[in-house]
């Protein structure tokens, strides 16, 4: 019976079988790309290295100019409201601080995490999902050649490699952005600025805010290949490129408040 001619309780039935078949298909992905990247780990020349630098150039250097522009404004942006806010209490030293911070735990992993789940996540699947219906998946395999270690796995490293990179180019425009405010702050110099943005992130925050973006741009590559493989296979898995945006983005949200509610609590 097909879900739309179903009854409301048949629906959420027929819903949430699909949510579970894709948990544990998406499970078993992850685990065989594990093994392939300790197959890497045993034989370092397994791992497609020329693969893995083309698709870190198209999600790393080809996003730099767009994620620094937006990543200056948005820390322009935070020191704004960092003024409206602080200046009334005469704490404007404590703006640099205040961007430095939010900019480290906050807004670089996840602009950056979203920038590349909404060109490099949807691009994989694009691509893995047209060689899948080209039948070239199927030939890897009937060759003997591991398509996941082939093709996942340089696309998954190559997409943290980059998250790392660009999370650091993000957070130090945005910081840059920021200091634009202290034109307006005649007891606020550009060296003070700099120093208290220094000065916060001697802690444990920046460390945080790499591994937001180590294991955000490692999910956002794995969903890209996930949905990309899985392309013809189903009705429900034929949504491709488009799911795989709106998973990443789920999943994002999701890890980053479990990231932030461990951070503060402690």
């Amino acid at each position: 019976m097909k879900e739309q001619n179903s009854d409301p309780v048949t629906r959420v039935g027929l819903r949430t079988l699909t949510i579970f078949e894709g948990a544990r298909a998406m499970t078993m992905f992850t685990g065989s790309v594990l093994l392939a990247a300790g197959a890497v780990v045993r034989r370092p020349r397994r791992l497609g290295l020329k693969e893995m630098l083309f698709h870190l150039q198209s999600a790393g250097a080809d996003a730099v100019v767009l994620l620094a522009g937006l990543s200056f404004l948005m820390g322009f942006v935070i020191g704004i409201q960092a003024i409206a806010t602080m200046s009334p209490f005469g704490a404007e030293a404590r703006i640099a601080r205040v961007v430095t911070t939010i900019t480290m735990l906050e807004i670089g992993p996840l602009l950056t995490a979203i920038l590349l789940a909404g060109r490099s996540g949807s691009a994989f699947a694009v691509q893995l999902g047209a060689m899948k219906i080209r039948g070239e998946i199927d030939g890897l395999r009937a060759s003997g050649i591991d398509p996941v270690g082939d093709l996942v796995l340089p696309r998954v490293l190559a997409l943290v490699a980059a998250g790392l990179l660009l999370v650091m180019i993000t957070t130090a425009f945005s910081i840059l952005g920021g200091m634009v405010i202290t034109l307006w702050i005649p007891n606020l110099s550009f060296l003070a600025y700099l120093v208290g943005a220094a000065d916060a992130m001697s802690g444990v925050g920046l460390f945080v805010g790499l591994a937001k973006i180590v294991v955000f741009s490692g999910l956002i590559g794995l969903i890209g290949c996930f949905q990309g493989m899985r392309m013809g296979e189903s009705a429900a898995s034929g949504e491709g490129a488009s799911s795989s945006f709106v998973v990443s983005l789920m999943y994002i949200v999701l890890i980053d408040t479990l990231f932030s509610f461990i951070y503060h609590i402690n």
